[in-house]
């Protein structure tokens, strides 16, 4: 079959959604059809040791890869397609736009500036929205992605006192891995809540406990049920200044994390059809079995991950459970939608870990609450990079 005669399946995103989707999905495929993978970043980015890559010089190496045909299908020819550094502008019921002229690597018509691309299903893993170092934004290179680490960890070295606000994952483990860089840097963390990454679940108490016995030992100031009393939207260096809480409380800094967390990528799908979105989660409004929910006119499309209103936790690992079930209903529908659907489910049990460092963390699985060396073994140590880029061939 020639390349104009392939049907596309494009999956907008390239993280841990999108990623492994393709692995599930590029087994089960006829060979009607390509997968054609879009990602906005010039590289492919594993948000999870972000932060550690944010203040461990070298370490900003680890959380990219190369994106590119080559690197994700292999080096032999492939009929499938990754068009990085590309950002989806519009959605249309037989074909998305993208951003930028691809018809020399697509069969496709060009659009403006962009090109049209002709869809047979579309997957959106489009994830969470944030600011860096969490996720990147506006670079067009890898080495400006990597630019952006490098001058993250100067700037944090020469500051002399950090505050970071926000009590949840993102502040905590950020602190926590400062300090093991930084031993001696003088930390504040402020938070809402009258714990760490508790949310309001009494269920995590124990664990916030860990989390701050923990960080008060490595020196770390925690205030706690307060918040600034003038709020900051600046993360990154400024001169040294004095900060006041709501109940009084001063706090000198030279440098602010804002640690709060991302929201749903789904603003700009909510400006083509706002029907597609749930207006209090803002997530995308799919059936238990990935489809979008609602007009028949969006049959062709999918969503799954943070992006989606679908069952369990917004985190890397629930791809993992709901990649097959996706890939299988895509090709069921491929081959005229003869067999029986996969429904997406919530996680088995609840489980948590936040890693304080290399060595050290809390976590809850399963009812019970585990400590550093837990948390250590299955996540702080390595934070899965070695996972991030075995999903490459190059």
């Amino acid at each position: 079959m020639s390349t104009d005669e392939l049907r596309n399946v494009v999956i907008v995103g390239a993280a841990s959604a999108g990623m492994t989707l393709v692995h599930s999905l590029i087994k089960l495929l006829p060979a009607t059809h390509r997968i054609v993978l879009i990602e906005a970043n010039p590289v492919a980015f594993w948000s999870i040791a972000a932060l550690r890559a944010a203040v461990l010089p070298g370490f900003e190496q680890q959380v990219i890869h190369d994106l590119s045909t080559a690197t994700v299908f292999g080096p032999q020819p492939t009929r499938h397609v990754v068009l990085a550094g590309t950002r989806v502008i519009d959605l249309q019921p037989d074909h998305v736009v993208v951003d930028r002229d691809v018809t020399s690597l697509l069969s496709c018509q060009r659009e403006g500036e962009g090109s049209k691309i002709a869809v047979d299903r579309v997957v959106l893993a489009v994830g969470a929205s944030s600011v860096f170092p969490t996720r990147t934004s506006g670079c067009k290179t890898k080495e400006q992605v990597l630019e952006q680490f490098t001058q993250m960890q100067s700037n944090l070295a020469a500051a002399s006192s950090v505050l970071v606000l926000g009590g949840g994952p993102t502040g905590v483990e950020f602190a926590g891995e400062l300090l093991d860089v930084h031993p001696n840097k003088k930390v504040t963390l402020v938070t809402r809540g009258s714990g760490l990454v508790t949310k309001g679940n009494d269920r995590l108490g124990g664990m916030s406990e860990k989390i701050i016995t923990q960080l008060t030992a490595k020196g770390v100031r925690l205030i706690l049920n307060d918040s600034l009393s003038q709020p900051t939207e600046q993360t990154g260096p400024l001169p040294l200044q004095t900060f006041t809480t709501l109940k009084g409380e001063e706090i000198t800094a030279d440098y602010i994390m804002l640690a709060s967390g991302g929201k749903s990528n789904t603003d700009w799908i909510a400006d083509i059809d706002p029907t597609l979105i749930d207006s209090k989660t803002k997530q995308i409004k799919v059936t238990p079995t990935f489809s979008f929910a609602g007009s028949p006119r969006w049959e062709r499309y999918y969503a799954y991950g943070d992006a989606a209103n679908t069952p369990g936790p917004k985190v890397a690992y629930m791809a993992g459970q709901h990649a097959p079930l996706l890939a299988h209903n895509i090709v069921n529908a491929i081959r005229g939608g003869g067999g029986k659907l996969k429904e997406a489910k919530d996680a088995p049990a609840e489980m948590i870990m936040v890693n304080v460092g290399k060595r050290g963390g809390a976590g809850y699985v399963v009812f019970v609450t585990v400590g550093e060396w837990i948390t250590s073994l299955f996540k702080g140590r390595s934070l899965h990079v070695g996972m991030f880029h075995g999903w490459f061939k190059a």
